[in-house]
């Protein structure tokens, strides 16, 4: 069904943009869309005509047009104070500034409101550092510019734009700023002097079409600017807070600028709020009176800014960016390469791409204007270049939905289209003339290397989870001793019928909770991250489980050993599930593992994560209610997370979502082990065997009763030690065009 959902004239809408253009002053080339009102990533115009927003206000709406968390926050504020000036303290000002420094891993805050207004701010931030700290002769400080820039609108800001439009009868300008070009160090060596205090860069040039310099070159700036004793200003006003798929698009390189810019999305969409953060050495050099703002860090501001902080961390926009991120440039890559004499290259990083458009062909206008008839709203830049920017908060349902209509929408511009390629316009049946997804369907005779340890000494003899109940089990300990063994070997003779190849972890007495070989490590790409157990019943697993795991490397099994920090609990692959499809892990947090844990994994495995909390302690580890899929689809159970874990999961999975009922969930069924289009289950009932068979999948039932007692099933007593994250493919930026 098309987003366009009231069919009628556009009258009202087209009175209302007459009589704006009447007393508006002509500045800017809006897009003939009439805007009455707006919701998380949807617009609808004055006609009632409902409009999935792909341009979020350059970056300003990342959290979705009026985030509930972030009205609530502002209507809050707005019952108390909103604006009483810097004249005074202010009660919310300390915590927004506080937090501001830890997520940049900066010192110090000097909030404004404008990006603009941050810009300036820096400037004369790097000119009294130069002339104070550095020893340039007074007024005569250089700060060095990239080409293609855009940092604002103000005279001194446009004085040095390499845009002869943006200067037009303007002048004249500020001086002291050179140029060099952008992702080119040995330019900045032509434009450098003994005067130059400061390079002021956008790591991402967004205005001029989301150029992305080449890899490696904002640590080359970095180390250049150390060796010319030169300051690194980082104008992120759009690229930062998640839009990239790090929470600041420096991170992607691993250094840290001397200034840093934010704005737009600081403010939620809300209002304007902007910031230069930095160093001490750079922030030390104001005094009172040497810059100020009526209007900047007021009450409200550090209250919706500070809101829009715990937002990006508590929904994980940054880690969605990152995973729509990679499906977007994937699919924006694909309609390159089928349309290569209309699209000539596309760029991108996280959730923040640009399309350049032949203009022989079409104009990016005509694109837009098109694109906006079929319900989706972007935005030219410099006539052919399309930019995209939806809300972080935006899934991937929604992205797809939007991307077949821009798809739809190069096939009437194609000179070379034909019947085969047009593109479904149903939002029930979304394209499928690109992949979506990388399945990971392959042989289990070829792939599945499974570790299993035989339950030797299984017994519930100690209470870490609601299953757990040793008076029980004493009542029928040898019935149900006997029962483990023989499930253990069904599970392992399952196994085996489907081709894997299993590997024995020797049973060790006064250890019962060996057997559940899932929770002793994670392993991707040959490495293993070894467990840390927050129990102290389970603690004596970790001496055992390094023994063996070094004997898998001594026999080429595993390629190293690694370990979680103290303090930082982790119950391996319980709590990491590797997502081929997606190629990411989603995590557990909340009952055993660390919310923590996250921060190794990435590193490790340089990969993205997501964090689900767990809230039932029933579902104590992940694994006992989500279970990843060899095509991508996710069977889970709903009950088993919070709200917002929830919400995740629903804007990651998408369609391909089965959820378990309660029947299965409370049974265990949900801790299987699937090995290519077989699904090895404790438990399944005939309602969720059918819905999997529908899904292409063969279902092969084990009765482990016994394990359920301690709370397991087939895919706790199981741990897959060859799965390969295949991160050469999952390189997404694109190169740009020559």
């Amino acid at each position: 069904m098309s987003l366009r959902t009231v069919d009628r004239p556009l009258d009202h809408s087209s009175r209302l943009i007459a009589h704006e253009r009447q007393f508006l002053a002509n500045n800017y080339a809006p897009v003939p869309v009439m805007v009455e009102r707006a919701l998380d990533c949807y617009i609808w115009d004055a006609d009632g005509n409902r409009y999935l927003d792909f341009m979020s206000a350059y970056s300003a709406v990342s959290h979705g047009h009026l985030h509930p968390r972030l009205v609530a926050a502002a209507q809050q504020q707005l019952g108390q104070v909103a604006v009483a000036s810097r004249a005074f303290h202010s009660k919310g000002l300390g915590p927004f500034v506080e937090k501001l420094c830890a997520m940049t891993g900066l010192d110090q805050v000097l909030p404004m409101n404008t990006g603009a207004e941050a810009v300036e701010t820096a400037i004369k931030a790097a000119r009294r550092w130069g002339y104070r700290i550095k020893g340039i002769a007074a007024n005569q400080a250089q700060i060095l510019v990239a080409r293609g820039n855009f940092h604002g609108r103000t005279t001194s800001i446009i004085g040095f734009s390499s845009e002869p439009e943006y200067q037009r009868d303007f002048g004249p300008f500020t001086p002291g700023f050179r140029h060099f070009d952008f992702g080119d160090i040995a330019s900045l060596d032509a434009a450098y002097t003994s005067d130059c205090c400061a390079v002021l860069v956008e790591p991402i040039q967004g205005e001029a079409g989301i150029i992305v310099p080449p890899k490696g070159y904002l640590r080359a700036l970095r180390q250049w600017c150390d060796e010319h004793r030169v300051l690194l200003i980082l104008d992120e006003v759009q690229s930062g807070l998640g839009r990239t798929g790090r929470l600041f698009a420096f991170e992607h390189e691993s250094i840290r600028p001397d200034g840093l810019i934010l704005g737009k999305a600081l403010g939620g969409g809300i209002l304007p709020v902007s910031a230069l953060v930095g160093t001490n050495e750079l922030m030390n050099l104001f005094n009172p009176g040497s810059h100020g703002s009526t209007f900047g860090g007021n009450a409200l501001a550090a209250a919706v800014g500070l809101e829009a902080l715990r937002v990006i961390e508590d929904e994980q926009l940054v880690e969605r960016s990152a995973l729509l991120g990679a499906h977007l440039m994937r699919r924006l890559s694909q309609m390159h390469a089928a349309q290569p004499d209309l699209i000539v290259a596309v760029r991108g990083l996280g959730l923040w791409a640009g399309v350049d458009i032949n203009p022989e062909v079409a104009t990016a206008r005509a694109l837009v204007e098109r694109l906006a008839e079929r319900g989706v709203l972007s935005k030219e830049t410099h006539e052919t270049v399309i930019r995209f920017a939806p809300a972080l908060t935006i899934s991937r349902q929604a992205l797809d939905w939007g991307l077949d209509q821009f798809e739809a929408t190069l096939a009437e511009f194609s000179t070379e289209q034909v019947a085969s390629k047009q593109v479904a316009l149903n939002h029930a049946a979304p394209n499928q003339s690109a992949p979506k997804f990388k399945a990971d369907m392959g042989s289990p005779a070829e792939a599945a290397q499974l570790l299993m340890s035989p339950p030797d000494h299984f017994e519930v003899s100690y209470t870490i989870n609601p299953w757990m109940d040793p008076a029980t089990w004493s009542a029928n300990g040898d019935q149900l001793r006997q029962d483990a063994r023989q499930g253990w070997q069904r599970l392992r003779a399952a196994y085996q019928r489907l081709g894997a190849q299993i590997h024995i972890q020797p049973a060790a007495a006064d250890l019962p909770d060996l057997v559940f070989t899932a929770n002793c490590a994670v392993v991707l790409d040959g490495k293993a991250l070894l467990a840390r157990f927050r129990p102290i019943e389970r603690q004596g697993e970790e001496i055992h489980g390094r023994r063996v795991f070094e004997q898998l490397k001594a026999r080429g099994a595993i390629e190293s050993i690694h370990q979680m920090p103290n303090g930082v609990f982790f119950e391996g692959a319980g709590d990491a599930l590797w997502d081929t499809s997606r190629q990411m892990f989603w995590l557990g947090y909340g009952q055993r593992s660390s919310l923590q844990a996250r921060d190794t994994i990435r590193q490790l495995y340089a990969t993205e994560t997501v964090s689900l909390r767990l809230i039932d302690p029933r579902f104590y580890h992940l694994d006992t209610c989500f279970c990843v899929l060899s095509g991508g689809e996710i069977l889970y159970f709903p009950a088993a997370f919070d709200d917002t874990s929830r919400q995740i999961i629903r804007a990651l999975g998408g369609d391909r979502l089965i959820e378990a009922s309660e029947q299965d969930a409370t049974h265990l069924g949900v801790n299987s082990v699937c090995l290519g289009k077989d699904m090895v289950m404790g438990y399944c009932s005939d309602a969720l065997g059918a819905q999997l068979e529908r899904h292409g999948y063969r279902v092969t039932r084990v009765e482990l009763g016994s394990f359920n007692r301690s709370g397991g099933s087939a895919y706790c007593l199981t741990l897959r030690l060859d799965r390969r994250s295949g991160v050469a493919d999952r390189i997404v930026q694109v190169a740009q065009a020559a």
